[in-house]
């Protein structure tokens, strides 16, 4: 079988699909949350800019930037520890996630707009909620300021993200027990 080359590992914005394998049971809740821990603790150790996630119950979408670290060192390093974690909450051994994940680079601001979008809507498509903002494990509260992402902090140095997506005011005070920022801050 054939790999697919990478064209590009960092210096883009790269909107992510990672799957859970197809034997594995979806994520609880609990799971959600701690994906979304591992997930912000990587961007806090990296160079990672994270524009947009949605933790669904058998997969991940992530809207990301990063300049330093290659894109795969990155994700090798999440999957690699929410696997293990995920693995030892359920008492099993083995691997969680498909080896592989799916990446696209955004290299126009549509491109950005319409993975956002995406994620919003991912979701209410697979009929988990009828809103989006209801989806706790979604970036969405952030852009639509309806609630606090439970989370990972948003950063962005896109104006096309302000333009498309009202986040909170240049700097609005955050409501959040967790780190939190609006976009084209840092």
């Amino acid at each position: 079988m054939s790999r697919l080359r990478r064209i590009a590992d960092r210096d883009r914005i790269f909107f992510i699909t990672s799957n859970l394998l197809p034997q594995v049971p979806p994520f609880s809740p609990t799971e959600r949350d701690l994906l979304l821990l591992n997930l912000d603790a990587l961007r806090k150790q990296s160079a990672l800019r994270l524009l947009g996630y949605v933790i669904m119950p058998d997969h991940v979408h992530l809207l990301l930037a990063t300049d330093v670290d290659s894109i795969s060192n990155l994700m090798h390093q999440w999957k690699f520890k929410t696997g293990f974690a995920i693995q030892r909450l359920r008492g099993k051994k083995g691997p969680l996630w498909q080896a592989r994940y799916f990446d696209f680079i955004c290299r126009r601001t549509r491109d950005v707009s319409s993975k956002l979008d995406y994620i919003r809507q991912n979701p209410v498509a697979a009929g988990l909620v009828a809103e989006p903002h209801s989806w706790r494990w979604s970036s969405v509260g952030f852009y639509s300021q309806s609630t606090v992402p439970p989370y990972c902090r948003i950063t962005s140095t896109s104006p096309a993200i302000q333009t498309n997506f009202s986040g909170p005011p240049l700097g609005a005070p955050c409501s959040s027990p967790f780190t939190c920022s609006s976009p084209l801050q840092g």
